[in-house]
Order: C-alpha cells, then structure tokens, then sequence
C-alpha cells in the first residue's frame, strides 16, 4: 500500500466476499447442527433436540464471529479455525445420509461448508487478508509514533 488506503474502494472490492463467507459459515451451522442432533441424537426429545441445537449454534457462532473480527483486525492465522470448523459441519453432515434427512435440508448442508471453503480460499479474500495485515502495520507503526512522543 503506497497511498493511504481508501475505505470506499476497499470495502467496494472485498466486502462482498468477506460478507459472503460470514453468511455461508453461519448459515453452514443454521443448517448443520439441527440434522446433526436430529439424525444422530434420534432418542432425544424435540424440546432437548432444539434446546442442545440452539446452544451449539450459538457457541459455534460466536466462535465464526471472534474469527472473522480477528481476520479483520489484520490477523490472517484466525481464518483456521473458521477452515476447521467448516470441515467439521462437512465431515458430520456427509454421513446422515443414511438417516435420510429432507433432501433439499441435506444439499444445502452439504454445500454451504463448500461454499465457505471455497470463499475463504479465493483469491479475492486472500488479498484482501493481506490488505488487512498491511493495514495493521500501518495501525501499529502509528501507535507506536504517538507512544514515542
């Protein structure tokens, strides 16, 4: 970054991927953790299913959350958790097929953890992780400027 970066042309070319991947991730474990608890937790309740499902979600959520507010803070080693995480939703949705869950329910739980997969590993994201660490450079060598006076 020669210039001092632009805000507007910034958030105009990667928002939509970062957003993208944000959404895909959480609605990855929207669709995930329900079929999870339903097809291999069968002798629970429904009040008990829904009960361990909301908590789940909303644990993993604020993990996705802490992730991507790290990334954005210029820390692109946060994006493995996320990569983990996504692997999981895949490996544990991939099995229930035996259950035979809803088909429409089973196909986007299947997809959505691809698509955040792929979003994390585009180009576009990489760049803009990269962006990112330069900025918290940037950031930093300036706290350290207004420290040192």
């Amino acid at each position: 970054m020669n210039q001092a970066p632009s805000i507007r042309g910034f958030l105009s070319r990667y928002f939509p991927v970062f957003m993208g991947a944000i959404l895909a991730s959480v609605f990855s474990l929207a669709f995930a953790v329900p079929l999870f608890f339903e097809s291999y937790f069968r002798d629970l309740s429904v009040a008990d299913t829904a009960k361990y499902s909301f908590i789940c979600g909303i644990a993993l959520t604020m993990v996705i959350v802490h992730c991507n507010f790290m990334i954005a803070r210029g820390h692109p080693q946060w994006v493995w958790p996320l990569v983990v995480l996504l692997g999981l939703c895949f490996a544990c949705v991939l099995p229930t097929i035996v259950y035979q869950p809803h088909a429409f329910i089973y196909g986007v739980s299947v997809l959505l953890p691809l698509l955040a997969l792929l979003l994390l590993n585009s180009k576009r994201h990489r760049e803009m992780r990269q962006k990112l660490v330069e900025v918290r450079h940037l950031r930093e060598a300036v706290i350290a400027r207004h420290k040192a006076r």
